[in-house]
C-alpha cells in the first residue's frame, strides 16, 4: 500500500510502507505552511494536539498561507503555550477534590508531547539555552525513570554547542537504552552512535581511533538492515553516515 497523497513522512515522499506505523512517523501535510519546516518539528507540533483541537486550529495551516518562517514558528509557539494553559484550566475544573491538579497530572503523555514540540521550536529559533532547560525539565519530570529519550535530544544540543565530553557521557547511556528498547538497527540507535562518534572525534587526536571504531560499527549495522524491520531506512542511514565521515575528515581541531 502506497503512502497518502499530499503528505510527507520522515523520508519525504518516499513510500515507506508499513514503516508508517512506527511511533516516530506521522503524516505531515505537504503544503506551503509546513513545507519549509523540519519534519521532526512539524510532526512534534501536530502530535501535541488532540484530533478535535487540531481540526479547530487547522485554519492557521492553510495550504495557501505564505508566512515568513520565523512568523510561523512564533505562531506555533503561541498555539502550544495556549494549549498548556487551556489544558491546565480544564484539569483544574474537572478535579473533584483537588483543584490544584494540572495538565501534567491528568494526561502526562500529552503534556510531554506539547513540551517536546515547544523544545523543537526553541531549537529552530536558536534558543539553545531555553531548549536545554526545557529538555532537562522533561527528563526530571518523566514518569518512567528508565526512559532516557529526552537525554538523547539534550545530548544533541550539547554536541552542537561543543560540549563534547558531557555529550559523549550522556549519549553512551542513551545508546544502551535505545538498543534495548528499539534495537541496534533502529534509526534512533544509529543516531546515538553517530553522535558518539562525532563527540569522540572532536575531543582531539587521542579519541580519533575510538571514533573510527564507532563509525565502523555503524557501517556493519547498516549492512545488516536490508532484511530487517528497519530496511526502509537503510539508504538514508548510509547517506547520513557518509556525510558524517566526510565532515569529520574535513573538521579542523582548534589550535592549542
Amino acid at each position: 500500500m502506497g503512502d497518502q497523497a499530499g503528505v510527507r513522512y520522515s523520508q519525504g515522499h518516499k513510500d515507506i510502507g508499513e514503516a508508517r506505523r512506527f511511533s516516530w512517523e506521522y503524516p505531515v501535510p505537504d503544503n506551503d505552511f509546513w513545507g519549509d519546516l523540519p519534519y521532526s518539528l512539524s510532526r512534534n507540533v501536530l502530535q501535541s494536539f488532540q484530533p478535535e483541537k487540531l481540526n479547530r486550529i487547522s485554519g492557521h495551516f492553510k495550504s495557501g498561507e505564505k508566512l515568513d518562517r520565523t512568523v510561523k514558528l512564533q505562531l506555533l509557539a503561541r498555539l502550544l503555550q495556549e494549549e498548556l494553559r487551556e489544558q491546565d484550566a480544564t484539569a483544574a475544573a474537572k478535579a473533584a477534590v483537588d483543584s490544584r491538579l494540572t495538565f501534567y497530572d491528568v494526561d502526562y503523555t500529552q503534556w510531554s508531547a506539547v513540551w517536546l514540540a515547544i523544545t523543537s521550536i526553541q531549537k529552530e529559533l536558536g534558543q539553545s539555552v531555553e531548549a536545554e532547560n526545557t529538555m532537562r525539565m522533561l527528563h526530571e519530570k518523566r514518569r518512567d525513570p528508565a526512559n532516557l529519550s529526552h537525554l538523547h535530544s539534550l545530548a544533541s544540543l550539547l554536541l552542537a554547542r561543543g560540549e563534547y565530553v558531557e555529550a559523549e557521557k550522556m549519549e553512551a547511556d542513551v545508546k544502551v537504552w535505545l538498543d534495548g528498547v528499539l534495537g541496534k538497527e533502529s534509526p534512533q540507535s544509529l543516531s546515538a552512535r553517530r553522535m558518539l562518534a562525532e563527540a569522540m572525534w572532536k575531543q582531539g587526536e587521542t579519541r580519533r581511533r575510538d571514533a573510527e571504531c564507532v563509525l565502523d560499527e555503524i557501517r556493519a549495522i547498516i549492512e545488516k538492515m536490508g532484511s530487517g524491520q528497519y530496511a526502509v531506512y537503510q539508504e538514508e542511514e548510509r547517506d547520513m553516515l557518509d556525510k558524517l565521515a566526510k565532515s569529520l575528515q574535513e573538521w579542523q581541531w582548534p589550535a592549542d
